[in-house]
């Protein structure tokens, strides 16, 4: 009991030693470690250039990466339209040749005809997926008729008539429908597991 009322009140009554010059040259290798932060679209950006596209046309990189050993045939079959549907987003991009636009959609139609005929009476008719690459197709079939009936009609139906309906008004339009549709099914698409 004699020793606490000794100990109480009592503390270090020395000085402290200077610890701040001990850590100075962590805070200088911190300080030049340390860079400009990045805003997100920086990084977006430097990512984009240093990922290379997913080569989805590449058999053995489908088979071994995407591929897994629990996926279906159904999963198979959305990859290859998946590529299709990629260079038609290409060819829109890019060159928007008519004959090379109604080739790729041609062979859109072929695929998701062959899907839709596959998977009718299945459980993956209940998809989303499947509704919409059929959709897709129907848009896409549809943009290439108007199309193609606007290069005929040209030459018999003036511009200012007011029975023309392959104006540049009704192109847009459906050009700006179709790749709306395109960009929204080839982001569900690719999201499938």
């Amino acid at each position: 009991m004699i020793s606490s009322i000794l100990t109480i009140g009592a503390g270090y009554n020395g000085t402290l030693p200077d610890i701040e010059s001990e850590f100075i040259h962590l805070q200088k290798q911190h300080s030049e470690n340390a860079s400009t932060p990045y805003t997100i679209e920086e990084l977006d950006k430097q990512n984009e250039e240093k990922l290379k596209p997913i080569p989805r046309d590449n058999d053995s990189y489908v088979d071994i990466i995407i591929k897994k050993e629990s996926s279906s045939q159904y999963l198979n079959d959305v990859n290859d339209v998946i590529v299709i549907l990629e260079k038609l987003r290409k060819c829109i991009n890019t060159d928007n040749d008519i004959q090379k636009f109604n080739a790729i959609v041609s062979n859109l139609i072929d695929n998701v005809e062959y899907i839709k005929t596959e998977y009718k009476d299945k459980p993956e008719s209940n998809y989303i997926s499947y509704n919409r690459l059929i959709q897709m197709s129907y848009i896409a079939r549809d943009v290439a008729n108007f199309r193609t009936q606007e290069l005929i009609n040209e030459k018999y139906i003036p511009y200012t008539s007011t029975n023309n309906t392959y104006t540049n008004e009704n192109y847009n339009s459906k050009m700006d429908n179709l790749f709306t549709f395109l960009n929204d099914t080839i982001f569900i698409l690719k999201n499938l597991e």
